[in-house]
């Protein structure tokens, strides 16, 4: 198969099972579809649009499901990252791209498909299993998509199965290519090293006070300090604002009245009774009813021979516990009204006459109003606030807006404290100063440059931020007094690690040379000789990059060099002699499933990888900057 996309990576080359749903259709109604302008073009692939619309809002779906699925401790300045949000448009063009070559080689998903994925999804069925419209436009709420982005969403998920299906069955491996594989991943070898260590010579080198002149004047670029900024800000939090709201009393208990389910189990009562429907002669049967009652009789046994409710009157017109509000009013008022083991007169409902029977009562466990009272408040003064603080929010950015020399003006009359921050460079500082968008205001050229106010910085959705430049600190080369010791401490180390590299080159010539084996190299040098037996590909106690550079040589020969310098394992450097490489035994290899799953993984993501990097080659794709960077700003 790789040599098939080889052959066709000029063109539109493979079929495989890749659809978008293209036609936007209502799906029992619920959701309106995101309008897109013709002018909002961000990129075209192949002469389709991919709107500013889409990226943003597909982008903001993304953001808040990640942070729905890390939680509170997730750090929304991730999603800051311009690289991050370029990342993100490329897998939208790379998406584009893959549904072409579906729409081109006559491959579709229906509608019926995408709505049979949608009706058994465990998130929107009911308790009884059953499709919930209403859980499934809250979920669409909440993640902020409309119908037709989740459509396209599950229809490229079935796409990429289908995807997946087929590069599942090009990938396939032999077992004569895993048992392969297998002896690769099975061979061991054999060696002999000496490790030399540049800080061995750190004491024995000498530095000047003219090559520490000359280190700082040719890499004066390395002592520059920082260029810091501080700068004036006003902060709003949701929090704060609830805090000034007064909630009424009143106010408070009706809430607690209305939820009291919320803090608790209301009173419960265990009830029966009796049903007689309207008619002529229901008056007669009433009467009949309390006469015996009165005469001593059953209540569940008189249920049974005379109450017309069918779903009771088998068990003695049993009701079970009910709560407040369970039965229609005039049921409930009278049951909430009687004592334990009282039978109540008839009682007229839009279902007939009822004789109701008292039989026990569960209090409830709710608390009482005064011990949730204060978490009432801050319920209600939450919810207020969140209007109350986006019409701040709006109020205050319009102010900040008009008043652009500065925001003192801003906090005094609203009586917002005006803070200032301490110095701090691009990469950041301490609390505020920590959050990316805030730094990308104090260093925007509006803020920067230009001395305006900066727009709504939103360090989260409850806690807004407008700043003003204070003060600058430019960038300056430090005194030499300040870095001589780390200027002392790099010319010890460059040469030092000259020292070991000579070192080293001269054991490899040496040997090399068959002037002296490895042995006696070590013992003229006063170097200790290491050997490793046997060792793996993988588990292997050697260091990580020691362990690989032992399979990256070749099998040793006659007439090749018998020892080799290697490099990259940190600051040491390795001599390293090949001894041996030891095959496994094929036929002792039984079990090749790890060697099966590794290699068809390893040609299924090459397959992958190289499908679409054909694509972007044969297609045209065009991107608007300046569009991408205003949508990175929001």
């Amino acid at each position: 198969m790789l040599t098939w996309i080889r052959n066709k990576s000029t063109g539109l080359f493979m079929t495989i099972v890749m659809i978008l749903l293209i036609a936007a259709f209502a799906l029992w109604g619920v959701g309106d579809y995101i309008s897109q302008s013709g002018n909002d073009s961000l990129a075209t692939v192949n002469g389709v649009t991919i709107s500013n619309t889409e990226y943003v809002n597909q982008f903001a779906s993304y953001r808040q499901n990640m942070i729905s699925q890390f939680g509170e401790g997730f750090d929304p300045s991730y999603f800051d990252s311009p690289i991050l949000r370029r990342n993100y448009l490329e897998s939208m063009i790379n998406s584009e791209l893959v549904r072409q070559v579906a729409i081109d080689n006559g491959f579709t998903v229906t509608a019926e498909e995408i709505r049979q994925t949608l009706e058994e999804a465990p998130a929107f069925k009911d308790e009884n299993g059953q499709f919930d419209k209403t859980l499934y436009a809250a979920f669409l709420s909440q993640t902020n998509q409309s119908a037709i982005m989740l459509q396209m969403k599950i229809a490229q998920e079935q796409a990429g199965q289908a995807l997946n299906g087929i590069f599942d069955q090009s990938s396939f491996v032999t077992p004569f290519e895993a048992k392969q594989m297998a002896l690769l991943n099975k061979q061991t070898r054999d060696i002999e090293y000496l490790t030399i260590s540049p800080d061995k010579f750190i004491e024995g080198v000498e530095v000047t006070d003219a090559e520490i002149d000359s280190y700082y004047n040719d890499n004066s670029a390395q002592y520059m300090t920082e260029e810091m900024v501080s700068v004036m800000y006003i902060e709003l939090k949701a929090e704060d604002v609830a805090g000034s709201i007064e909630i009424a009393e009143a106010d408070a208990l009706e809430y607690y009245e209305s939820n009291r389910s919320a803090y608790g189990l209301p009173e419960q009562r265990k009830t029966a009774h009796i049903l007689v429907n309207e008619g002529d002669d229901a008056e007669q049967l009433l009467q009949e009813i309390q006469d015996k009652l009165a005469a001593g009789e059953d209540f569940a046994e008189l249920s049974k021979t005379y109450s017309q409710d069918l779903g009771s009157a088998s068990s003695g017109g049993d009701l079970g516990w009910v709560s407040p509000d369970d039965m229609v009013e005039e049921f409930n008022d009278t049951l909430f009204a009687m004592d334990v083991n009282t039978v109540s007169e008839p009682v007229k409902t839009q279902f007939g006459y009822h004789i109701i029977q008292l039989n026990e009562i569960k209090e409830s466990n709710a608390p009482i109003y005064e011990a949730v009272k204060a978490d009432i408040i801050q319920a209600l003064q939450a919810k207020e606030a969140e209007t109350l603080f986006l019409d701040k929010v709006s109020a205050l950015a319009e102010e900040s807006l008009d008043a652009q020399s500065g925001l003192e003006q801003v906090a005094e009359s609203n009586g917002y404290e005006l803070k200032t921050t301490e110095f701090f460079p691009r990469t950041g500082g301490l609390d505020l100063a920590a959050n990316q968008g805030f730094i990308q205001a104090a260093y925007s050229e509006n803020v920067k440059e230009n001395l305006l106010n900066s727009d709504i910085i939103n360090i989260s959705d409850t806690h807004v931020v407008f700043l003003h430049l204070n003060e600058v600190k430019t960038a300056d080369l430090k005194p030499l007094s300040d870095v001589k010791e780390s200027i002392v401490t790099a010319l010890s180390n460059l040469k030092a690690n000259e020292v070991a590299k000579t070192l080293a080159d001269s054991v490899v010539e040496s040997v090399n040379s068959a002037d002296q084996d490895l042995a006696t190299a070590a013992v003229t040098n006063e170097l200790e000789l290491l050997t490793a037996d046997a060792v793996a590909r993988t588990g292997s106690s050697l260091p990580f990059n020691l362990a690989k550079s032992v399979f990256e040589l070749s099998r040793p020969t006659d007439g090749a060099d018998a020892v080799h310098l290697l490099e990259g394992n940190g600051a040491d450097l390795v001599v390293l002699k090949l001894l041996a490489v030891n095959v496994a035994d094929l036929e002792a290899i039984e079990d090749i499933s790890v060697e099966s799953v590794q290699l068809s993984r390893n040609i299924k993501s090459n397959e992958q990888q190289l499908l679409i990097k054909a694509l972007r080659q044969a297609a045209d794709v065009t991107i608007n900057e300046d569009l991408l960077n205003q949508a990175n700003n929001l």
